[in-house]
């Protein structure tokens, strides 16, 4: 087989390019296109979708949805990917459940709140494309099964009470709802299949992927085209810390199949990349041994202090704020308080995790604030002053975001630092979710989710994640499908 090198010269005085040579690699590139005929293609489709997480079971269900056969392959044993571990919050514009709470919201101001909380570095049509298609995403999960909370609510990072939180933990709802569906319309879906390279064409069409499983390689061919929503890179540590060497030896929330992979792949075909420096952490357990401990999903519901018993942070700030502030605190970490209401308020795995922590020595049950700050070698009289200045600040709480005061016993705590949680960065799309090289859609190939870039900028609000993966999840389906 005849092969095509593509030479890259490094330049070593540039460190921003130097960040940017770990996807552009001296590599051999997918098989000639002269000699794409002579693959021995071993199973065919319409569209192929790579990657079944969110944006994955999205794509897969819409293709399928407009009478395109697809398949759709996932490198590990289930399928959800980080949607399935997530907090399962969906931030999207809702009028029917806003305005019974006396909250207005509009297009505009998601539009806003996206674009400046990222520094306005981001794709202002990919924004304004994500909040415009958003409510029809949420009409289309619900008519799916998926069943939300009357409430929404502003989680941390958001800035603004819109997420809605469905009736089942985590992001368990949505991967039931849409596996549900593809098996209803018995789309093939293959686990422990990876994809390792895209195929071209003559023209230089993505005609299909050459994958591999426990098996052997194959080769799959895509008569449409492919969709490629395989997640970020967030679980490849030393890409990371390449790309911030603050972040080197954190552990990471996102799930083992991201690992940017075909992110890797789509480059070497030529697929721009733009944001790949912009990576977001999450408070969380300091190591990976511990019990994931989730007292931090509700701004109005918890406090963050330092080993000195001090709030060092508005919870309620952007994302890399928050990050900002406790990785330069001792151990880069601190303290995540909450009372029983708050508790309560948290779903059935949280809790039953809370407990189980409280049991291993992961998270801290005290009946009172003195007993907790003991427990946690914090002075006590500072914890207390820190909790009642933060009771008295709530006066002030606009009506709609209002918090709760932490007041009820017994009182919880876990020791949280940064942890690994999101890639912004990622392939370069336009508003019909197709790939560019050089600002022009390369032929036959889409993408959707966290392998993407250019829609969170520098900060990624919360609740986006799932609502981005959803809705260019659906888009990337219906523009591929349309398109030929």
């Amino acid at each position: 087989m005849l092969f095509s090198v593509r030479f890259i010269f490094l330049r070593t005085n540039d460190p921003m390019f130097r960040r940017d040579f770990l996807l552009t690699t001296l590599a051999v590139a997918a098989p000639a296109a002269a000699f794409a005929q002579d693959i021995n293609w071993r199973l065919s489709c319409d569209v192929l979708v790579v990657g079944a997480g969110g944006a994955g079971l999205a794509a897969a269900v819409r293709a399928s949805e407009l009478d395109a056969e697809v398949i759709l392959i996932e490198q590990n044993v289930h399928l959800g990917g980080n949607t399935l571990i997530s907090g399962g919050f969906l931030g999207v514009v809702d009028p029917i459940r806003q305005a019974p709470l006396g909250i207005t919201d509009s297009e505009e101001r998601h539009f806003q709140d996206i674009w400046n909380n990222g520094d306005k570095i981001a794709d202002p049509t990919l924004v304004r494309k994500l909040v415009h298609e958003a409510p029809r995403m949420l009409s289309w999960l619900e008519a799916k099964g998926v069943k939300f909370q009357d409430e929404v609510i502003d989680i941390y990072g958001p800035h603004f009470p819109r997420c809605h939180k469905p009736i089942f933990p985590n992001g368990t709802a949505y991967v039931r709802a849409l596996t549900g569906a593809l098996m209803q319309r018995k789309v093939n879906v293959l686990t422990e299949t990876k994809a390792i390279e895209l195929v071209q064409d003559d023209n230089g069409r993505v005609i299909g992927i050459k994958a591999t499983s426990k098996q052997d390689e194959f080769f799959i061919r895509a008569r449409k085209g492919v969709i490629l929503a395989a997640g970020g890179f967030g679980a490849n540590l030393k890409t990371v810390a390449a790309f911030d060497p603050r972040l080197k030896g954190l552990p990471s929330n996102c799930s083992s199949g991201s690992t940017g992979d075909m992110l890797f792949a789509a480059r070497k075909i030529g697929a721009s990349a733009v944001d790949l420096t912009e990576i977001q952490c999450l408070p969380g357990p300091i190591s990976n041994k511990g019990i994931r401990v989730r007292f931090h999903n509700d701004v109005r519901r918890f406090v963050f202090v330092n080993d000195e018993g001090k709030r060092f942070v508005d919870e309620r700030a952007r994302r890399d704020e928050l990050k900002e502030k406790i990785l330069v605190q001792r151990n880069k970490s601190c303290y995540c308080i909450i009372d029983n209401d708050g508790l309560e308020t948290l779903d059935l795995l949280v809790r039953r995790d809370a407990i189980r922590a409280a049991e291993t020595g992961d998270a801290v049950k005290a009946p009172s604030l003195e007993e907790l700050a003991f427990a946690l070698n914090i002075p006590a009289e500072s914890l207390i002053k820190t909790i009642e200045e933060r009771n008295a600040e709530i006066a002030s709480d606009k009506p709609q975001s209002r918090r709760f005061p932490i007041q009820k016993a017994p009182f919880w705590a876990a020791r949280v630092g940064m942890r690994i949680h999101y890639t912004m960065g990622g392939l370069q799309i336009n508003e019909k979710a197709q790939c560019l090289k050089e600002g022009k859609p390369i032929p036959g190939l889409f993408a959707a989710g966290e392998i993407t870039g250019g829609i969170h900028g520098r900060n990624r609000i919360g609740g986006n994640g799932l609502a981005d993966a959803f809705t260019f999840g659906m888009i990337a389906a219906e523009n591929l499908v349309s398109e030929s």
